[in-house]
C-alpha cells in the first residue's frame, strides 16, 4: 500500500480566483505544500468585482473573504500574487517551474497601508470596469489586494515617464517607495500542477449594432455589478451611466457572444441568471418606477434552487421578451432606443431605455497553453481527458484543470469542480 506521506508533497495551483482559492485550501488541509501564483497583485478574480451571488444573492464578499482567509493563514500555502509564469519543465513527480515576480515599486513589508502616497499623487486614472465613474491614482491598493500593500502603475505614473515626481516618496513615512526595484526570477519544483485561471469576458465592441463603448449607456453584466455594488463607483445606487439619473427604463439582453455561431456557439452558463439577478436588483430598488425588459433566445436555469429563482423574479414584474435587438440607437437625450421583434407574441417593440445591459459571454483564458502545451476543445477552453467521467485531468499526468478553465460554469459549480480537481490531485499524489 502507498504511504500517505502528503506533507513531502507540493502542488503548483496557477491562479488565484474562487477556484484556484477552493484548490488550494483543499489541498492545504490534506497537508499538501500549496504554491498559488496569481498574475495580477491581488486574489479572487472576477468574484472580487460582484455584488451578490445568485440564486440566494449572498453577499459575495463574504464568501469571497472566507475563502480568501483560509488560504493566506494556513501555513502549508505559499500565496505568490503579481507573479508570472515563465517556464514549465519536468513531468508529474517532477516538474520544474521558472517564475518572475514583477515588482511593485512599494516595499510590503514596510507599507503600513496609512493611504498618504494615494493622497498626493497627481495622476489619476478610470477604475476598470467602472465606466469612468470612479478613478484611482497611480499608486493605489488594488481590490483584495495581497498582501495588502499599495504598489505603483508603472505605465502611468510619471516617475517612469521622465519625470521628476516624488510625491509619494516625500510623504511616505516608512520609506516605502523603491523605484529601484526589478523583478525578480524565482524557482519551484512540484510534484503536480492545477491549471485555475479562469476566463475572460467577450469582447461586447465585436457586436457593432449594440454600440457598446460608442454610446455611454450601454454597459456590460459586470459593469452593472460594479454599478450595484455598495463599494462601487455610485455606492449601489443603480443609475444612468451618461449623468447618473435615476432610471425609468433598463433593456437586459442575453447571450452577447454566446450561442452564436459568428462568435462562440456554446452556452455561457451564467447569462440567463445573472440577467435575473441584475433586473431582480433593480426591481428591488426602484419598484414600480422602473421598467425591467429581459430579451432572451431562451431561459436557461438548471440547477438546485434555479427555477425558483426565476420564477419569483419573473413575479417582480420584469418583462420577458422573446427576442434580440437588431439594432440600438441613441437619441437627443443619450437615452437608447431599442427595436426588438417578440417571437412569442409575433409584435415589434420599441423601447425607450435609459440603460442597456450586454450579458456577455465567457471565453477561455488560455495563455499558458504556449507553456504547457496543452490541447484545446472545440471551443477553445482547455482539454478534459475525459468530458464524461473526468472533466479535471488532461492528457498530460499531473496537470489537472479546475473551474471555468476547463469550461464555462457558475460559481458553485466551480467550486465543485474545483474541489474534484483537489481530490483528483491528492488520489494522484498517493500514487506517486
Amino acid at each position: 500500500m502507498k504511504s500517505l506521506k502528503l506533507d513531502e508533497k507540493s502542488v503548483l495551483v496557477i491562479g488565484g480566483g474562487i477556484a484556484g482559492l477552493q484548490v488550494a485550501s483543499d489541498l492545504a488541509k490534506f497537508g499538501v505544500k500549496v504554491y498559488l501564483v496569481e498574475r495580477l497583485p491581488s486574489l479572487g478574480g472576477h468574484v472580487s468585482l460582484l455584488s451578490t451571488i445568485f440564486p440566494t444573492l449572498t453577499n459575495a464578499n463574504e464568501i469571497l473573504l472566507q475563502k480568501i482567509s483560509e488560504v493566506t493563514s494556513h501555513p502549508n500555502v505559499q500565496v505568490l500574487t503579481n507573479t508570472e509564469i515563465k517556464e514549465i519543465n519536468g513531468t508529474f513527480g517532477d516538474f520544474k517551474i521558472k517564475i518572475v515576480r514583477k515588482p511593485r515599486y512599494v516595499d510590503e513589508r514596510k507599507c503600513i497601508a496609512c493611504g498618504k502616497c494615494e493622497k498626493v499623487c497627481p495622476v489619476s486614472v478610470p477604475k476598470e470596469y467602472e465606466m469612468n465613474l470612479s478613478h484611482r491614482k497611480a499608486i493605489y491598493m488594488p481590490l483584495k489586494a495581497f498582501p495588502e500593500t499599495y504598489l505603483i502603475d508603472e505605465k502611468n505614473c510619471l516617475h517612469f515617464k521622465g519625470n521628476e515626481c516624488k510625491a509619494c516618496t516625500d510623504v511616505c513615512s516608512e520609506d516605502a517607495i523603491d523605484f529601484s526595484q526589478a523583478p525578480i526570477d524565482m524557482e519551484l519544483k512540484v510534484d503536480a500542477i492545477v491549471l485555475a485561471t479562469g476566463f475572460d469576458l467577450f469582447d461586447a465592441r465585436k457586436i457593432a449594432q449594440y454600440g457598446y463603448g460608442t454610446y455611454k449607456n450601454v454597459i456590460t453584466g459586470l459593469e452593472y455589478e460594479r454599478l450595484s455594488h455598495p463599494e462601487g463607483p455610485t455606492n449601489g445606487k443603480i443609475v444612468r451611466v451618461s449623468d447618473r439619473k435615476e432610471l425609468k427604463s433598463v433593456v437586459f439582453l442575453l447571450c452577447v457572444g454566446s450561442r452564436d455561431n459568428k462568435y462562440n456557439t456554446y452556452c455561457c452558463r451564467i447569462g440567463c441568471l445573472n440577467a435575473l439577478k441584475h433586473a431582480y436588483i433593480l426591481k428591488k430598488q426602484y419598484g414600480d418606477n422602473v421598467d425591467a425588459y429581459i430579451c432572451y433566445i431562451d431561459i436557461r436555469a438548471s440547477g438546485k434552487g434555479l427555477e425558483e429563482f426565476y420564477q419569483e423574479v419573473r413575479k417582480s414584474g420584469i418583462t420577458l421578451i422573446h427576442g434580440q435587438p437588431s439594432d440600438i440607437r441613441p437619441l437627443p437625450d443619450e437615452s437608447l432606443n431599442v427595436e426588438i421583434f417578440d417571437t412569442s407574441t409575433h409584435k415589434l417593440l420599441s423601447i425607450v431605455a435609459d440603460l442597456v445591459v450586454l450579458e456577455t459571454a465567457i471565453i477561455p483564458c488560455t495563455a499558458i497553453q504556449e507553456i504547457l502545451n496543452l490541447p484545446l476543445s472545440q471551443y477553445g477552453f482547455f482539454q478534459e481527458k475525459d468530458l464524461k467521467l473526468n472533466t479535471v485531468e488532461t492528457v498530460i499526468k499531473g496537470v489537472f484543470l479546475a473551474g471555468t478553465v476547463q469550461g464555462p460554469k457558475n460559481i458553485t459549480e466551480t467550486l465543485e469542480h474545483a474541489s474534484t480537481a483537489a481530490l483528483r490531485t491528492i488520489e494522484a499524489l498517493i500514487e506517486l
